[in-house]
């Protein structure tokens, strides 16, 4: 997906407005199974929620200018990405799959249930045609109980208000839309779900390619980065898209590499026979990464050396018409 045809399956919702519907399911803290329970809402409300998140969907995907749209396995920092799920889905997530497919899920039952259960929110909207699900968390915040004290206007007095009630703000984390599943927030996808443990499988797989590579004098203290999500991340997108692994590059010429370009070279360090790197710095970790992602590029124009984290290949353009944000460094 890119951000044109994403753009254009948002269009033919906002082109069918009138005639698409919306129902709201939750998902529950602290339950054995990840299936969502639909919420009883009133017409009119379910009218607002409607214009609520398609007005949310207007503003955080369609009116921007320039986005990007790449796959989460090798995600870089360009900022306003959205980010096509391509890993093992944790299973809270295959919620969002069920709402799509199963037509006979429960009610909550309020009798039952306290508002303070409900973990997240998934938003359907569609018609017999088409749907898409917004997945949004619920804060402890939006959800207010019945131990504290509240008072609502009734016409010219205060009344005090004895229900539990929820505060359902614009804004949503994911989106499922033509059988993809979208990362809007990055950063609560790394905090929930037990994402952690899929990252740590995947950049398993990334540090194995760099052992058969034999590009590192001591590969045993990549394991250690494992722990950190954030090179957690960036090992699976080693394993998922280095074109330095996937193009074969010998290491005799990733080690003169490192020699002469101006941003690696004195940075890091080799073992005696010099022909396989040493890991022995933090600084040296993210240089080596970096470097098996190819950002480290020379221009062929002016043969100014840069650094690129977030780059488009040639031979998409035509496939991607988002806007790339490039951060580059210039080295010399």
């Amino acid at each position: 997906m890119n951000a044109g045809n994403l753009k254009k399956s948002l269009n033919n919702y906002f082109d069918d407005y009138d005639d698409i519907g919306v129902t709201v399911y939750a998902v529950l803290k602290n339950q054995d199974s990840s299936d969502p329970v639909k919420l009883d809402i009133e017409a009119d409300a379910l009218g607002g929620l409607k214009e609520l998140f398609m007005d949310s969907l207007r503003d955080t995907l369609l009116d921007k200018d320039e986005l990007s749209i790449l796959n989460l396995s090798s995600s870089d920092e360009r900022v306003d990405a959205v980010y096509v799920y391509d890993l093992e889905l944790p299973v809270e997530l295959t919620s969002l799959e069920k709402v799509i497919t199963q037509d006979n899920l429960p009610l909550l039952n309020l009798n039952d249930e306290s508002l303070s259960s409900i973990k997240s929110l998934l938003i359907e909207i569609g018609n017999n045609v088409g749907q898409l699900v917004l997945y949004k968390t619920m804060a402890s915040i939006n959800i207010y109980g019945r131990s504290s004290f509240f008072l609502k206007k009734s016409q010219s007095r205060l009344e005090k208000l004895n229900d539990e009630f929820l505060r359902v703000s614009a804004g949503f984390q994911m989106l499922r839309i033509d059988d993809s599943l979208l990362v809007i927030d990055l950063a609560t996808l790394e905090k929930s779900f037990g994402f952690h443990d899929v990252i740590k499988r995947e950049a398993a797989s990334g540090i194995s390619a760099i052992e058969s590579a034999s590009l590192v004098e001591n590969p045993d203290v990549l394991h250690e980065l494992i722990e950190d999500v954030k090179y957690a991340r960036k090992l699976t997108k080693v394993a998922k898209s280095s074109p330095v692994i996937k193009a074969g590059i010998p290491s005799t010429t990733i080690v003169d590499f490192c020699k002469t370009f101006p941003r690696l070279a004195g940075r890091i360090r080799f073992n005696e026979n010099e022909d396989k790197i040493l890991l022995d710095t933090k600084v040296s970790k993210d240089l080596f990464i970096n470097l098996l992602m190819d950002n480290y590029l020379t221009s062929e124009l002016t043969s100014y050396h840069y650094t690129s984290v977030a780059k488009d290949s040639v031979d998409n353009e035509e496939t991607n018409d988002s806007s790339s944000t490039d951060s580059n460094q210039t080295d010399e």
